[in-house]
């Protein structure tokens, strides 16, 4: 097949007729289909020189019309631009008008600003008012409508839900979906209103079609929470695990709120298990509210135990509500095992852990409060007066002498040394015995600047006197601004110790005439040193006014049968025992151990007198006791008869007392055992007194160390040296 070619000759012809160029094309056209729908199989290079040739004909042939093709292509594009306005225009009024008559109304807007402002003013019934007027001709927009439904809870609870529902019903279209839906719910559920809670939950599913969201859950789950009904919640549990849907770490935060609101330990226990074993962060308040109602309950052990078994890091609040609550009971050993906890965790400890911690260790004597106090310092944290003068008060308690002695060089050093300082400073020698101590503070509070006050002039006094310093205890009542009656008595005292009858009854005259007013008490404390210096003629005479202006009671007989007995008058302490039974008082326990004592310290050392005199005493119903113990084994210590010894370590035995409870029976028992070789009860007494709380004087800690060297104990005694040495700060005697 040769290929067509339309000749031009120029010279034949110089311009192609339309006709000519179309009859052409046709014919090209022909014989280009006729190949193509020949049955025959045509070669690829055929086709496209047919394809070439025909191109290249339509191309030549449409040449000259291609300014007027042009011409007509952009005139109808440009008509179609210019009318396309028009088209546009009259689309959207139809669509302006379709939506017009769908969107429903606004709210009036006068009436929203009113809602609103009334709702800023706390004005419900002006809410209520301005809504009622226009909810009807228009939906309530949701930024309004929680303030409606605010004014509904707090005025109309009851018939809040049918009007709301009715509401809501007939603007279903504007109103019907979550967000609405979670607005109105939260209220309520803020509210408290449960049953009204449950009532839209249905209605909005059940009348307005909306499907619960996760938010709507977390709401629902909220206001149950917030009564605290668990087994409603537990429910929803299982209805958001039916339809595959978890509850938000929204919904865990409002479920523990509302448990906590109840005090519901078990139940918020549960609720952070369950975000922590699903790894979702707990919120540090929910664990610090949740320590807060467990130490409420006295469950503080068991959430400290069940949090860090959950590997739950604790914040640093809750670290001081524990160790606050430990310290309150006095539990060291779990208190040490918190404070272990938080400092793995690297979490800083409050001012009211150290508090706490502090505390505890300073009232068994832990050289870990030492530490603490350091660590305090540098850390920059507040250490105030108070905080010094609790600690110092529970050094006195403890005998805690060498913390004692830090915190007062901490306030030294900082110009912190006040009246109430020294006051605690005080008490801590005083229970530590060492009164002389105590009485020099006085030169110091005066080189301060600083005034005692008529509580510590008192005490002084009472100090001065138990050291012997009488000399002081006369120049503080002429400084003292005012005395009391216990001052007055601190004077007689101090005449007591310096056998000074004649000063005695000079004070008590004093007393007569200051006005204050006197008691048997004063008359007694005369009587008392009268029998110590031995007048016991003044003593008599003393009695006879007694009796005259009152009634003597059984201190004064008591007083009077210590100078019988002081004085060996074995038969006139008898007779005393007798003319205080014919008084009406009974003789008690002080009566008896003063006519043992009597018994036991005569040249003959009568030991008959003295068992019989026990006898007496339990025939009267009055119990062996301490002071009957610690005088019998003081005399039967230095007897060489076994059988005497036997009998009083029987009747220690018997009376069931412990020793370790008191220092001067401690320190008798030590000596009996020691002097008479019961290693067998040395052994029970020293390991009984290893696991007691008591903090024995310098002289005891002298008692135990000759004990455990009796036992041959080095060890022992080398640990009871360094507590009474580094521990407890004492200065060893000789």
């Amino acid at each position: 097949l040769k290929p067509f070619r339309l000749k031009h000759n120029s010279a034949q012809s110089t311009f192609v007729t339309p006709c000519n160029t179309v009859v052409e094309i046709q014919l090209k056209a022909s014989t280009f289909c006729a190949v193509l729908s020949s049955g025959l199989t045509t070669p690829p290079a055929v086709l496209a020189m047919t394809l070439a040739a025909f191109l290249d004909v339509a191309y030549e042939s449409m040449a000259p019309m291609w300014v007027e093709l042009s011409f007509l292509v952009f005139f109808v594009l440009g008509f179609g631009f210019m009318r396309m306005d028009r088209f546009v225009r009259n689309h959207s009024k139809r669509n302006k008008k379709w939506t017009e008559q769908l969107q429903p109304r606004m709210f009036d807007a006068r009436l929203r600003k009113t809602i609103e402002a009334e709702a800023a003013s706390g004005k419900q019934e002006a809410v209520l008012k301005a809504w009622r007027v226009g909810r009807n001709s228009a939906p309530t927009p949701p930024e309004l409508m929680e303030l409606v439904v605010q004014a509904l809870m707090d005025l109309e609870p009851e018939a809040a839900a049918g009007e709301l529902m009715e509401h809501l019903r007939k603007h279903a279209v504007a109103l019907g979906h979550s967000r609405i839906a979670c607005g109105v719910l939260n209220i309520v559920a803020r509210a408290g209103q449960i049953h009204t809670l449950e009532n839209l939950w249905e209605f909005f599913q059940r009348d307005l079609h909306i499907k619960p969201t996760c938010q709507m859950y977390d709401i629902l789950i909220a206001g149950f929470a917030s009564v605290g009904d668990e087994k409603k919640v537990a429910k929803i549990f299982e209805t958001l695990k039916e339809s595959r849907m978890k509850l938000t770490a929204r919904g865990y935060s409002l479920t523990i709120k509302g448990f906590l609101k109840n005090n519901m330990v078990d139940a918020v226990l549960k609720q952070l298990l369950a975000m922590n074993e699903q790894i979702i962060h707990i919120p540090p308040f929910a664990i610090v509210q949740f320590v807060r109602i467990s130490c409420e309950a006295n469950r503080a052990a068991e959430t400290f135990r069940a949090l860090t078994e959950a590997s739950i890091t604790l914040p640093p609040e809750a670290v001081s509500l524990l160790l606050e609550d430990r310290a309150k009971h006095r539990d060291l050993e779990l208190a040490t095992r918190i404070e272990a906890l938080a400092r793995e965790a690297k979490q800083p400890l409050l001012c009211g852990a150290y508090d706490a911690l502090l505390k505890l260790n300073t009232a068994v004597g832990n050289l870990h409060a030492l530490d603490l106090f350091e660590e305090m310092q540098t850390a920059g944290i507040r250490i105030s007066e108070g905080l010094c003068v609790g600690l110092l008060s529970r050094c006195a308690d403890g005998k805690f002498l060498r913390f004692a002695e830090a915190i007062v060089t901490f306030c030294r050093a900082r110009q912190g040394m006040t009246i109430a300082v020294y006051s605690a400073l005080m008490k801590v020698y005083a229970y530590c015995s060492m009164f002389d101590k105590a009485c020099d503070l006085y030169d110091q509070i005066c080189a301060d600047g600083l005034e005692p006050d008529a509580m510590m002039y008192g005490c002084l006094m009472k100090f001065s006197v138990e050291c012997g310093r009488t000399k002081l205890s006369r120049e503080l009542s002429e400084r003292a601004p005012s005395l009391d009656i216990q001052n007055y008595m601190s004077l007689i005292r101090a005449a007591g110790r310096d056998r000074d009858v004649n000063r005695a009854f000079s004070v008590l005259e004093r007393l007569r005439v200051s006005g204050v007013p006197l008691d048997i008490a004063a008359y007694n404390c005369v009587l008392d040193v009268c029998v110590s210096a031995g007048d016991m003629n003044r003593a008599r005479e003393l009695v006879d006014e007694i009796k005259s202006i009152s009634t003597p009671d059984i201190i004064t007989y008591n007083t009077l049968m210590k100078g019988y007995c002081s004085g060996s008058d074995i038969k006139g302490a008898r007779a005393l025992l007798k003319e205080m039974e014919e008084a009406g008082h009974r003789p008690n326990d002080v009566s008896f151990n003063c006519l043992l004592n009597a018994c036991v310290s005569s040249s003959s050392g009568n030991f008959h007198d003295a068992w019989e005199t026990i006898a007496m005493m339990e025939k009267a119903g009055v119990a062996v006791d301490n002071y009957t113990m610690s005088i019998l084994l003081k005399a039967v210590k230095s007897v060489r008869n076994e059988t005497v010894v036997t009998q009083a370590l029987q009747l220690l035995d018997k009376s069931g007392l412990d020793v370790c409870k008191d220092e001067i029976l401690l320190n008798n028992v030590l000596e009996t055992c020691i002097r008479h070789r019961e290693t067998r009860r040395l052994e029970n007494i020293l390991s009984t007194f290893m696991k007691s709380g008591l903090r024995p004087s310098l002289h005891t800690y002298g008692s135990l160390i000759k004990a455990s060297a009796a036992l041959k104990n080095l060890d022992q005694c080398w640990a009871l040296w360094q507590e009474m040495e580094v521990r407890r700060a004492m200065v060893p005697n000789d």
